[in-house]
This record gives structure tokens, sequence and C-alpha cells, in this order.
């Protein structure tokens, strides 16, 4: 399972969409591209023949890991020729890119939950970078108003205890937008009086417009000095992007950290580049001042163009090479069946409809605008917009429509985070101190769980958790002297910590660190009353759905994938069908009689099953929902069979399927109504789902073989919404939810499911191997003595 620190992450929407437009162009689609920042300008002559020169002379080993001697000394001489600042060879490294610079910066300065400012609109990477790090990224918007940039009161208004950086962006990426001396000034006075680091990102230093005067920030004077660290490159002002050549200038002791990060992980950078970026820093500047003079004129042909198109207007950039149009005036319009509701729409509309990538202002935390990139050549630029012009015009209001109150909650995490489930003792009552401590008395929720009979205690700091679980479960009320059975400790915001799980199985105590993701919560109860009812009380936990027809249980059991939850809710169909359980059953053996009861008192259920079962819909709009995908950017279901028609970009609010990680908390009265709904049956059939292959059909299976299948817990992984198969994976008995696999307690498991087969007849149905109607037909035949 990949990490959740790289789970948590996103793909950079910027390369995203240039991705997609480079695919359209090589399947012969004419693709303006406005959305990757890199000039189009060719790499000066004389620095392409230093690279050539290093790699004639052999200059391709690896060299210091912070940068050659000679290179430091060219960049120590561009800082003070350009803005008259003195560094020493020490404060200074040289890296793969200014991205990777800023990176090492980040793994430098910041430490778990640190707090640092990032200004928006903001480049895409800054808040990831600064997660990556585990640190918190603190957004302050900057406004249209103000030239999108950030006021001392704001900034002021921002910083904390826990704040210890702001990057500053200085000209801006997405905006265009410079910071004068006066309003850098005013920023660095509250910078000193709340002991801030500065990151003054400084990319596009040399690409202003109109006689601009840029100041470095660390210009400012010398105590700034002492507290910014400058990035800066090669890649824009010489047209360098592939080099990857970026550099870093600051205290001698944050560089020795950063560098010392470096070493470690990319060690040097390349030794070509860095005889490229020695001749470009120390050779004729004429190229950057014409580069910088063409994106001028760029500028104001694409502003002059902004300003005809009914709906647009646009802050006039003094620096970089983007327009930042705001077109919020544009949403609530459509065509082409296609609605504008937002900034990701329009984008796609423009894609899709005019064959013009542009970025969604979304992305850089700034929702109403889009970037456009004028790094393309002016025939490029005439032909996009006049696209863009012709694609807007189309446009016209949408009729009114229902507003939906979808009930949903989008959590950081969506899925469940890695765990260790043996913790010892001594290690648990550290993990007690560390909750504690996190748990503020004026964000603490506790709340009781009457799960069939066992205990549990939630104690939490997230209002969305501790609200799906007292609408999950009966309560529990305890006298003053008792205690649970269990406690969950859900914690977020927990410093010094990835997103994590502890379990200790002898004191019932479990810890969920930096998630609010509510199904790793219930399935950890779920759990922890196992791992308690079946030792104790001799009640066995079944992870499958559950239905009574004509006072007869039937159970279907089936690992992710092989089509559970489709044709459990399938079967209702049947007048005939009663609902009893939706994942989870709490099995009984009393007289040659095993006894399913249920627990809960609402139904966590997935909610791409909306996508076979589309009457699900209805319910899911009612019910409390848990990262449902309200845009196109939130939907990882690449197997979707409306991809390439979203219904995400059209009126569609939210998709029940588009994120594979969704899920809503439904009445199951909802699904049925109360005559068809009953919380205790005995059963009588089990149908075991495979799907691979080679299995047969449908087969019937005596004790000893359907008790061999569920011990294995063979299956074969599935793409989803395909008939494909995958690679094979064991779950025992098919349940993800035990929290203790120890031989004892898989042996226990083994007992009670002979007990089981002792007094239910079993079944193999291989969903892979006959459509979902004809598996439906088989249960239905079986049940109905057919």
């Amino acid at each position: 399972m990949v990490a959740e620190r790289a789970a948590r992450i996103g793909f950079s929407p910027t390369l995203k969409i240039s991705a997609r437009a480079k695919q359209m162009a090589a399947e012969g689609v004419d693709v303006i591209d406005f959305s990757v920042g890199e000039p189009d300008f060719p790499t000066p002559d004389n620095v392409k023949e230093a690279g050539i020169k290093a790699i004639e002379s052999d200059f391709t080993r690896y060299t210091q890991s912070s940068g050659i001697p000679e290179l430091k000394a060219a960049i120590a001489k561009r800082f003070e020729e350009d803005h008259g600042l003195i560094y020493k060879p020490s404060e200074i490294v040289v890296s793969t890119g200014a991205k990777a610079s800023l990176y090492f910066i980040m793994l430098a300065l910041l430490n778990p939950g640190d707090e640092c400012i990032v200004p928006s609109p903001y480049w895409v990477s800054y808040p990831e970078m600064v997660g990556m790090a585990d640190s918190i990224p603190v957004v302050v918007q900057a406004e249209e108003g103000n030239g999108f940039k950030i006021t001392p009161e704001s900034l002021r208004a921002a910083v904390t205890y826990k704040t210890k950086a702001l990057i500053l962006n200085n000209p801006s990426n997405p905006t265009g937008s410079a910071y004068n001396r006066d309003e850098l000034e005013e920023i660095a006075r509250v910078v000193l009086e709340s002991d801030l680091y500065v990151i003054s990102d400084e990319i596009y230093s040399k690409v202003t417009f109109d006689g601009f005067d840029f100041t470095s920030f660390a210009s400012l004077g010398d105590e700034i000095r002492e507290r910014t660290i400058v990035v800066d490159g090669v890649s824009k002002a010489y047209s360098m992007t592939g080099w990857r050549i970026g550099y870093v200038a600051g205290p001698e002791n944050i560089l020795q950290g950063m560098g010392k990060i470096q070493s470690h992980s990319t060690s040097n950078p390349c030794s070509i580049s860095q005889k490229a970026a020695l001749e470009a820093l120390n050779g004729p500047q004429f190229s950057v001042r014409r580069m910088a003079a063409e994106f001028q004129n760029r500028r104001n042909f694409i502003m002059q163009k902004l300003s005809r198109m009914r709906g647009v207007t646009c802050f006039k950039p003094q620096g970089a090479f983007y327009v930042f149009p705001n077109v919020s005036e544009l949403f609530g319009r459509e065509a082409d069946g296609m609605c504008i509701r937002d900034s990701y729409s329009l984008a796609f509309y423009l894609l899709e409809k005019a064959n013009v990538a542009v970025v969604p202002g979304d992305a850089f935390g700034m929702p109403g605008f889009i970037r456009i990139s004028y790094a393309t050549s002016m025939e490029n630029i005439e032909k996009g917009l006049e696209r863009i012009d012709g694609a807007l015009a189309r446009l016209r209001a949408a009729p009114k429509e229902n507003v939906s109150m979808l009930k949903n909650t989008i959590t950081k995490v969506k899925s469940r985070v890695p765990c260790d489930k043996e913790v010892s003792l001594e290690e648990r009552e550290k993990l007690v101190a560390i909750a504690e401590k996190h748990l503020e008395y004026d964000e603490y929720h506790e709340w009781n769980a009457n799960i069939n009979g066992v205990i549990i205690q939630l104690r939490t700091n997230s209002p969305h958790l501790i609200d799906f679980w007292i609408d999950n479960w009966y309560p529990a009320e305890l006298e003053s002297d008792l205690v649970p059975h269990g406690v969950i400790y859900a914690v977020k915001n927990v410093s010094d910590h990835e997103p994590y799980a502890y379990y200790n199985s002898d004191s019932k105590t479990a810890f969920i660190f930096n998630t609010a993701y509510y199904g790793m919560v219930r399935g950890w109860a779920l759990g922890i009353v196992a791992d308690i009812s079946e030792r104790l009380y001799d009640v066995h936990s079944i992870r499958g759905s559950c239905f009574d027809v004509n006072g007869e249980g039937v159970m279907i059991i089936g690992a992710t994938g092989t089509g559970r939850s489709t044709l459990a809710y399938s079967l209702l169909e049947d007048d005939r069908v009663k609902l009893h359980s939706d994942d989870w059953v709490f099995v009984r053996y009393r007289d040659e009689e095993a006894i399913a009861d249920i627990s809960e008192r609402k139904f966590f259920m997935r909610t791409d099953i909306a996508q076979n079962l589309t009457d699900l819909s209805t319910i899911f709009n009612r019910s409390k929902c848990e990262n449902i995908a309200e845009k196109r950017e939130d939907c990882n279901n690449k197997h979707c069979p409306d991809k390439d028609n979203c219904p995400l970009q059209k009126n569609t609010q939210h998709c029940f399927f588009g994120n594979r990680n969704s899920r809503a908390v439904v009445d199951p009265n909802w699904l049925v109504g109360p005559g068809r709904y009953v919380r205790r049956t005995r059963l009588k059939h089990v149908f075991i789902l495979r799907r691979d292959p080679v299995s047969p059909a449908f087969e019937d299976l005596d004790a000893d073989q359907a008790v061999k299948t569920l011990e294995t817990g063979r299956y074969q992984v599935t793409t989803p919404g395909t008939l494909g198969f995958g690679s094979f994976k064991n779950q025992p008995f098919f349940n993800p939810y035990l929290l203790v696999e120890s031989r004892d307690r898989m042996d226990l498991q083994k007992d009670f499911f002979k007990r089981l087969f002792s007094n239910a007849d079993a079944y193999s149905i291989n969903t892979g191997a006959e459509s979902m109607d004809k598996c439906l037909a088989r249960v239905l035949r079986v049940i109905s003595r057919e």
C-alpha cells in the first residue's frame, strides 16, 4: 500500500492539464496550450555552447553536492550586482531546479506542526511542500482589489505561536503581481516583530514590465537578510527550464541543513547544467532583457483582447508571464450541454470545446479565476484568444435548477491509514499522553456507543467524526463509576506524526492520528468489538450483507471487487426480500441455530454502487456523506464510463461514483421502508463470492469446503468497472476489520464458521464467470428452493 504521505498529495494541476493537452495534440487535435509556465524562447547560444563544451571536456562526473565553487561565485556576483547583497559560498546552495530548492528549504526549516503562511493565490506546489514537511500551510487570502498582495494587517492576523515562516512569491505565479519596496518594508516590520523567516521565491525577478523597480526582500536590511532565504534560478530568465538549475542564498545554518538533506537525496546538480548556468550568469545579459520586452508586448496584447471579452476582467500584471482573469461572472452559464459552475468546469469547457488549455484558479487557491500563460508564440496567443472569445460568446444563462443541499464532508485523508496493531502496554501509555495533550478542552468530544452490548467510547477533536459516530450507533449510558469496554482516540493536528493508527489489544485502546476519515474509525470500532465479544461473549463477527426471506436468513460474503454490494442491493428488487444488514453481522449460535443481529442505527455505505443502482442516488442525496466528488478534480474513478462526458462538468453538482472512497450514513428504513427492515434473522443460506477466470460459476459447498474458502480468503483483484483480472490477494475470512490476526484468533474464527455451516447451507458464486443478473437469478432460485 502506498504511504499516506504520497496518497494525500495531488498531482500538479498545471502538469495534469498540460499532459491532457499534449495527449490531445498527439491524437492530431490542434491544441493551444496556455497551461505551463515555460518560456518558448531557445536557450541562448552561448549557454548551449558552454554545456556542449562541458560534455566535450568530460565534465560529466559528480561535483560538490551544493554546487561547483565557480558557479557559487557567479551567483554571489549576480546577487551583489543586481540587489547589493553580499553572500559567502557557504551561504549559497545550488539544486536541481528551484522547485527542489524550495522543498529542501521546507525540510531544513520547518518542524512537524509548524505553521507556514502561504498567500493566496499561490503557486500550486507551495501548500503541498509544506505538508510534505509535516507542517501546516496557513493560507492568507490576497484580494484582487489589492493587486493580489497580502497586507501587513492580514499577515499579522494569521500569525500564531506556531508560525515559523512566510512564503513570498515576487513577482507572483499565477497573478504576475509584484511588491514595490514600500510594500515589502511594511511586511518586513511584521516579519521582525513576529520572529518569522521569509522564503522569498524570486524566480521571476528578471521578468518585470513598465520599468518596475524590483526589490529583493533580503536587501531590506541586515536583520531581514538574516531571516530571509532567497530562491532563484536560471529556468525562467534564461529559458533553461530543462537544465534544472536553481539556487538559494540565505543564513548559513539553514543552508547547511538544506545541503545535508540534498546530499542524501539528489546528491549534486547536473555537472553539465552547472557549467551552462555559469555562462548564463557571467555572460551577456541582453537576451534576458530582450525576452522580458517580448513578454511585455504579449501581455499588452492579451490584456487588450481580454478587456473585450464579455464577463471577463483582468488585473494588469507587473511581471512573470501570466494573466489571471476574473471569470466568475461566467459561472451559471452553459453551452453545448456543459454548465460552467466553477473554474474547473470552465477550464474543461475551453479544453474540450475550444481546444485551449488553461489552469483553473481553484488550483491556486483562488476560485473564480483562470490562469493563462503567455509563454508561447504570438501566433498561438492570437489563435488561442480568438478561440476562447468564441467559446465564451456561446455561453448562455443556464436554466434555474434546484440547488442540492447535500450534507457532504471532504476529509484530507480519504482512506484507511497505515497501522500498528500490536502496540505494547508501555507504548499505549505514551500514546495516551500524546492524544490527551492534543485534545484541547474547548475542542474535546466524547460519546459512548453501545455496539451489540459492548461499550466503545470515542474521544476526538473532530466535529465531523463525533457527528457521524453519534448518527451511526445507539447511545450507551454509563454509570459514573464504570468504564467503557474499549476506547478510540481519533485525534487530528497531532504534531510529529503521519496519519497512522495503533491498537493495544490488552487494554482495548485504539489511536487514530491525523485523519478525520470516518470509515477508519467505524472499522476499528467494529474490530475492537470483535476482539472483545468473540472471546468473552461467544459472539461471531462477520463482514457481509444479510437479508431475510420468509423468516430465513440469507448472507452474502465477499471481498472488495467481487460485486457484493451490487448483488446484495439487487436482491431488494424482489418484494419477498427484507433487509437486515449492509456490511457487518453479529451471529450467536443457540440450539442449532445461527441467529444474526445488527447493532448499527445507520448503514455506512459505499456510494459508488449508485453507478449500477441509480435509485440509491435519491437516498444518498438525503444522507450525511463523506468525500462525495463535487468537482472533476475530486474524481479518482479512472474507469468511470462517463469520464469523457463527466456529469460534474454539466448541471450535476456532485457525483456519487466519482470518488471510490465516498460513503454515506443511510437510515435503512429509507432503503426499503420499515416493513421490510428486520434486525434479527436465522441464517439458512450463505453465498461466498469469488471473481476469477477459472472457478465454476456456481457450486454447492460442504462445510469443510466453505470454511477452507473463507480461511484462505483468496480472491483475484479486479479493475473496477471492467471484466479484467489482476493478481491474487489473501484476506482471511474476507474481513478487513479484524484487528487481531494471531493464530488463536484465526482458529477461533475458523471454529465459529464451522458452527455457522452446521446450521446454514453454503454456496460459491463466481461473479467473474457470468453477468450480475445471472448471479442474482442463481441466488433467487436457491432461496426459492427451485
